[in-house]
Formats: C-alpha cells, sequence, structure tokens
C-alpha cells in the first residue's frame, strides 16, 4: 500500500474541492470513483499509484478529521 505525502493529501483536497462531488456520493458511485482517482493520478505525474479504494479511505480520513473542504450539492 502506497504512503501519502503531504504533497500529494494537500493535492487531493484541492482536486476533490475542483471535482464539486461530495465525497459519500462519489464513494458510492464506483465509475465516479475510478474516473477521480485515473484524473487525481493523472494530476500527480508521478509513478505512485493509488487504487479508488485507497482514494476513497483517503478522503474519508480526511473528512472525518474535519481536513476535507465542504460541498454541498
Amino acid at each position: 500500500m502506497e504512503r501519502w505525502k503531504k504533497e500529494e493529501i494537500e493535492e487531493l483536497k484541492i482536486f476533490y474541492k475542483e471535482n464539486n462531488i461530495p465525497s459519500d456520493q462519489l464513494v458510492k458511485d464506483s465509475l465516479a470513483l475510478v474516473n477521480f482517482t485515473s484524473r487525481f493520478k493523472e494530476r500527480l505525474k508521478n509513478k505512485k499509484i493509488f487504487s479508488p479504494k485507497q482514494v476513497a479511505d483517503k478522503l474519508f480520513k480526511l473528512r472525518k478529521s474535519g481536513k476535507l473542504p465542504r460541498i454541498r450539492k
């Protein structure tokens, strides 16, 4: 399992906010999560491979800790 660097976490939060899809909605839609993860990996431009499950887990951890930007739909 890949470890998250601080820069990657910050980029995930920025990318999440730009996509404007609440985390619970994103995780419930597997295709949306796969697409989000794929675009996030392209954005990072590094060799790390985060699975959709890893991205979903990180989003939920950030949300629970109050560090994920709020999105209302």
